[in-house]
């Protein structure tokens, strides 16, 4: 009984002494290898927004920060998603100005859903833009439309995107924060950035004649040029290879245009949100 009770006092002993040589060894190493933070580095890491998104062109929040604290030549307006109050913290701190740049959000330019749009054949396999594209360009006619499978929405870092139950993608521009993952993701292409104060965009990418935009999806550009008389400015909104093209550096209002346009395919940026429920409240059976 006695020779047990010493083997586990011993053992006690050797644990103990070990965690001490241990903890020794622990304290030691951190300070031989401690690194030290720069504390304007940590200072400008805590004014940004902490999204990591990337819209800065560095690698999330703090490679941005790393940046700007090392390099008086990195512009201090590049966060989006901090906007002006941001820029303001950043110019406070490292004592330089900067003009807070247009606010860009994404928008998917192409309204054909599962009701409207014409498919070739229907995929059955993974639930992924990239995986669907790959055959034949997915599954609608029209080639230059939006797959529909959603990649953008588990990209996007602030929830801003949306797919409702016909398969429509749609960004709310209000969420948005313009970091250009989902233009990325995005195999067509049809997801592109437009200036938020911009008034409205064209929601369509095909460049084929009206006859077989008409064959392929009821909401389609058909270059009528409509737009163009309705707008009464030469250099607005022009269609070009088929397509109605906007020009952002003319602020002249589209609102006439968007009402005459026949496919409904010239979108309020601000609010398509509201748009995209009244579309969808239309094509739900009475």
């Amino acid at each position: 009984m006695l020779t047990t009770i010493i083997n586990i006092l011993i053992g006690i002993g050797v644990l103990t002494g070990l965690g001490l040589v241990i903890g020794f060894g622990l304290s030691v190493a951190s300070k031989v290898f401690m690194v030290e933070i720069d504390p304007i580095e940590e200072n400008i890491f805590n004014a940004l927004p902490g999204a990591n998104c990337g819209a800065c062109g560095y690698p999330g929040c703090s490679g941005y920060a790393v940046a700007l604290a090392k390099d008086n030549s990195i512009p201090i307006n590049l966060c989006s998603p901090g906007g002006k109050t941001t820029l303001d913290k950043l110019a406070a701190i490292l004592s330089r100005d900067g003009v807070i740049g247009e606010h860009m959000v994404a928008k998917v330019c192409c309204l054909g859903d599962d009701a409207i749009a014409k498919k070739d054949f229907i995929f059955n396999g993974e639930d992924d833009c990239f995986t669907v594209y790959s055959f034949y360009k997915g599954e609608k006619s029209c080639k230059y439309g939006c797959v529909g499978k959603g990649s953008c929405i588990k990209v996007c870092p602030v929830n801003a995107i949306n797919r409702d139950p016909l398969n429509r993608v749609w960004i709310d521009s209000n969420l948005c924060i313009g970091c250009e993952k989902c233009v990325t993701v995005c195999p067509p292409k049809v997801i592109k950035m437009f200036p938020l104060n911009g008034g409205h965009f064209v929601a369509c990418s095909s460049h084929d004649n009206s006859k077989t935009v008409k064959e392929n999806c009821k909401k389609g550009c058909i270059g009528c040029k409509i737009c163009e008389k309705a707008t009464d400015n030469p250099d607005r909104i022009v269609v070009t290879d088929n397509l109605a093209i906007i020009n952002y550096n003319n602020p002249a209002d589209l609102h006439t245009a968007a009402i005459k346009c026949p496919a409904n395919v010239i979108v309020p940026i601000k609010t398509q949100k509201n748009f995209m429920i009244e579309i969808l409240n239309k094509q739900k059976p009475t």
